[in-house]
């Protein structure tokens, strides 16, 4: 099983957790530049220090990529590569500075690669961010104890490997801590919310009840009741009665099993719907092989969310929702006739747009006849 992170678990939290990536990101990238300009005489290898700021810039640049909200949830791959390009920062960083440490000091690239560490802690499980911080610990450990032959403090060589990883070590096993309290309290508030999403259910099943055994009152008070009763006013039962009585019997029928035979997508925009009488909105669900009742909860509250948007935010006049399963996979595709152009359509979506990438996959946005159309597919 994958191991959970806010992004996964939360987009939208995510995103809003971006500003705080970009300012730890610009931050791991002026400290470089602030150490050169105050310590720029320790710096005795240029070339070394050039390639150890080009890897923080890439993987700062690598970081800001992946944590934008359009972009799918950062995968395992790059994630590597983003922690190889720090290991070769702070070789690099220890490189440009070989045989100058003249000082009991801490390096920039320790602090570099914490803060950064720290950055990712939205889009990183926790397991991997303690990993990673222990690679790096050892690394700037063993770095400090090559490096101590140099330095002119008379302390133990163990004292230049603490101070050389101790940086990294707070600041990376902090982040994990973080990371795992964010994914902890973020799942503790969704059992809660199925959870009471689950007993409103159950609060509505009573009135969907009474709602279908009003429908069956209806059609015998309106069409069966009075139909007996000219039955037993008229001496004979002609052609006609019975041709009428034919009829009846296929709109009860039709009446006590329609709402067995409705497909759970089908249920859910008539919910919808149901709540605006006034606006006649037409809502069709195309899912022959009623994908929406075998689905989790997850992804049917997302197909719910996107139908609710669609009516009381866009003011959509026809839902149409087709679900189908090519090789295994649950393809939603819902056209929506709005009274919007698509540019603004996407400005009254944003946040659903946001959550929709973040928990699917080859998501589109397009229009198609006048009608907006949302395609995605589920895949992790």
């Amino acid at each position: 099983m994958v191991d959970q992170t806010l992004e996964r678990l939360d987009p939208l939290s995510a995103a809003a957790a971006r500003p705080v990536t970009t300012g730890a990101a610009l931050l791991a990238i002026a400290l470089p530049p602030l150490v050169l300009v105050t310590r720029g005489h320790e710096v005795v290898q240029p070339l070394w220090f050039v390639v150890a700021y080009v890897a923080v810039l890439a993987a700062t640049a690598l970081l800001l990529d992946r944590s934008r909200p359009t972009r799918p949830v950062w995968q395992s791959t790059s994630a590597q590569v983003f922690q190889l390009l720090l290991m070769a920062a702070t070789i690099a960083s220890a490189a440009s500075t070989a045989g100058a440490n003249e000082r009991l000091r801490d390096d920039w690239a320790p602090l570099v690669v914490g803060i950064l560490l720290v950055a990712c802690t939205p889009y990183r499980p926790a397991r991997e961010i303690v990993v990673w911080t222990a690679v790096h610990t050892l690394l700037c450990a063993a770095l400090g104890i090559v490096q101590a032959p140099f330095a002119v403090s008379d302390v133990p060589t163990i004292t230049f490997a603490v101070t050389g990883s101790f940086t990294v070590a707070v600041l990376g096993f902090a982040a994990a801590a973080y990371a795992h309290s964010l994914v902890t309290s973020t799942r503790l508030w969704q059992e809660r919310a199925w959870q009471s999403a689950a007993s409103a259910v159950r609060a509505q099943r009573t009135g969907v009840a009474r709602s279908v055994q009003q429908r069956r009152i209806t059609v015998l008070n309106h069409e069966a009741v009075p139909y007996l009763q000219r039955i037993i006013d008229t001496p004979t039962v002609s052609e006609e009665d019975r041709d009428e009585a034919r009829r009846l019997a296929r709109s009860i029928r039709a009446v006590l099993v329609a709402e067995v035979q409705k497909t759970w997508a089908q249920q859910m925009l008539d919910d919808v719907v149901a709540r605006r009488p006034r606006l006649n909105i037409v809502a069709i669900a195309d899912d022959p092989d009623d994908l929406g009742r075998r689905s989790t909860l997850e992804r049917r509250t997302l197909l719910r969310a996107l139908a609710v948007v669609g009516v009381e935010r866009l003011g959509a006049s026809e839902v149409h929702l087709r679900l189908r399963a090519p090789e295994g996979r649950l393809a939603v595709e819902c056209t929506l006739a709005v009274p919007h152009s698509l540019r603004d359509a996407r400005r009254e979506l944003r946040s659903m747009i946001e959550l929709i990438r973040g928990l699917t996959r080859r998501f589109s946005l397009r229009e198609r006849e006048g009608r907006v159309v949302l395609e995605f597919e589920y895949g992790y």
